[in-house]
């Protein structure tokens, strides 16, 4: 996600292990970066730009072992500008996490929903939900994350990389 677009909603098959290889071919290499490529200064989230200022964009990844692994790693600083490394961010910081603040909100229009009768039915409710998410949302979360990394570093007594 940015402060204006996010990707398409990857779903996993159910049973699908999450390694560094699922992740870097199925997700990074395919949902991402084609959200990355995106030209448009206009449409919705899931149409514009995700990058309009890639020199000033920060790209990271919280510290799920899919994402520590050395191929994520490798693939990451190959080809997102301003990658932040593993080493960099912290590993569990969900306040940190700008994405992990959507969750409740497509729960909560989940819940909101007529009750999915098969897999197939969630999965058209959470895409629904994922595409119809709020610009103005994103762009809160995404300007209000200096703040929140000023805090935790007050928090910590330090520096963020320690």
């Amino acid at each position: 996600m940015s402060y204006q677009a996010v990707s398409e909603l990857h779903i996993i098959p159910p049973k699908q292990n999450i390694n560094a290889a699922y992740y870097t071919d199925e997700i990074l290499a395919k949902t991402c970066k084609d959200a990355i490529k995106r030209k448009r200064k206009t449409g919705n989230i899931l149409q514009k730009r995700m990058l309009p200022e890639p020199l000033k964009s920060i790209v990271m990844q919280d510290g799920a072992p899919s994402h520590r692994a050395k191929i994520s790693q490798e693939w990451c600083y190959k080809h997102l500008r301003n990658f932040w490394q593993k080493e960099v961010w912290p590993g569990n910081s969900p306040d940190l996490n700008p994405i992990e603040n959507l969750w409740p909100i497509l729960k909560q229009k989940l819940e909101e929903a007529p009750k999915p009768n098969n897999l197939q039915d969630l999965i058209f409710l959470l895409k629904n939900a994922w595409s119809n998410l709020d610009s103005s949302r994103l762009e809160n979360l995404i300007v209000g994350l200096p703040n929140r990394i000023a805090k935790c570093i007050e928090l910590e007594g330090g520096d963020i990389g320690k």
